[in-house]
């Protein structure tokens, strides 16, 4: 049981490493994804399309708070805003 939790809590690190990696390499906004299916930036509150943005995956791995495995994503859109978006998904 404890070779669980250790190999899940390794899972969620790695998760979280590769948020604050990213974040150190520039990719500072948060990103959405919402029920109409575009991307909304947490800083600014502007939403795009997905078709009008470049996504890329980084990193996966089983979240425990969720129970549900993540992506860790970068976003870039053309106005030059770059952020992080996770989602149970991949792109």
């Amino acid at each position: 049981m404890k070779n669980k939790i250790r190999t899940m809590n390794r899972l969620n690190v790695s998760i979280t490493r590769k948020v604050i990696e990213l974040q150190e390499q520039g990719y500072d906004c948060d990103f959405l994804l919402l029920a109409n299916g575009n991307l909304q930036c947490m800083q600014t509150n502007l939403n795009y399309p997905v078709s009008a943005v470049s996504i890329k995956e980084r990193e996966h791995g089983y979240d425990l708070l969720s129970h549900s495995y993540k992506h860790v994503h970068t976003i870039e859109t053309g106005n030059g805003e770059r952020g992080v978006l996770l989602t149970e998904k991949e792109f």
